[in-house]
């Protein structure tokens, strides 16, 4: 891009289902037929492939945690501690990026001539949290645990992180409702979602 003079609008991030009508980028040069073998080399910078790989691809990684957590709850499993283990590991990836994201400056760009979109917080809470509340909607340790995580995200993380574990708060507390039929467990998730029970 800077030996074009131009710019890259990368569209495709990494794990992105690349298809023949999907652009994985959109190029901006001057003069693009002076620059023809720019194009050639910006496309080959792209890995394209059968599956996703964990390589910068953070998505990818929480899809896999997620997934672990979900076999785990299983009824031929049932291993609800293993699913718990995953929302403590999910906890702490979470806290450490926004720990590490708080110390980063981004106001002037490494390489401006290069954009790519940015991948948002309720993107990764979608990968991380959403098959957990589902599959573990009927177990009161994993829906309390749940809960415990995802206020614990919401009170230690920026704005896009809190809304993000409010959003998925209220999805896991409304999923537990349906699944659970014990008053006392449900008033047990709704504690830890910090919500009186009605009984209170």
């Amino acid at each position: 891009a800077e030996a074009a003079q131009g710019r890259v609008v990368v569209t495709a991030l990494p794990g992105t289902l690349a298809t023949p009508d999907r652009p994985l980028a959109y190029v901006e040069i001057p003069d693009i037929e002076q620059h023809r073998d720019k194009l050639a080399a910006i496309a080959a910078t792209f890995a394209v492939g059968d599956r996703r790989t964990f390589d910068d691809d953070p998505r990818f990684g929480l899809v896999v945690l997620s997934e672990i957590a979900g076999r785990a709850l299983s009824p031929g499993v049932n291993d609800p501690g293993s699913a718990i283990d995953i929302i403590g590991a999910l906890l702490r990836l979470f806290v450490l990026s926004n720990e590490l994201d708080n110390g980063t400056d981004t106001t002037d760009p490494k390489y401006d001539r290069v954009a790519i979109p940015g991948i948002t917080m309720r993107d990764m809470f979608d990968d991380a949290f959403t098959a957990i509340a589902r599959d573990g909607a009927g177990s009161i340790e994993v829906s309390v645990r749940l809960q415990k995580a995802l206020r614990t995200l919401a009170a230690c993380g920026d704005d896009a992180m809190r809304d993000a574990a409010i959003h998925h708060r209220r999805l896991a507390l409304t999923r537990a409702e349906q699944a659970l039929e014990l008053t006392e467990d449900l008033a047990a998730v709704r504690s830890a979602a910090g919500i009186a029970s009605a009984t209170d």
